[in-house]
């Protein structure tokens, strides 16, 4: 069984910014990240603020996140029909 661990002990690392002024962040701190928007009750427009990166970008992390093919389905997720 995994641990829960709550929002305020995630950082989320940068690798730096590009010439065009785009940060870069860490692909596991990326992960983490959505991982724990995924938790029950948290709130991902919540999660973007504190962490400072647009809502918007934090959903593609996630969506890319829940897409890869080594993430585990939710044990109580129903299947699409």
């Amino acid at each position: 069984m995994q641990e829960i661990r709550t929002d305020s002990e995630f950082r989320l690392v940068g690798t730096g910014t590009g010439r065009d002024g785009r940060r870069r962040y860490e692909a596991e701190s990326k992960r983490s990240l959505a991982r724990a928007c995924l938790q029950p009750g948290a709130s991902l427009a919540g999660m973007a603020l504190k962490h400072g990166v647009n809502a918007n970008l934090l959903r593609k992390w996630v969506v890319a996140y829940q897409l890869a093919p080594d993430v585990p389905a939710a044990p109580d997720a129903a299947p699409l029909s």
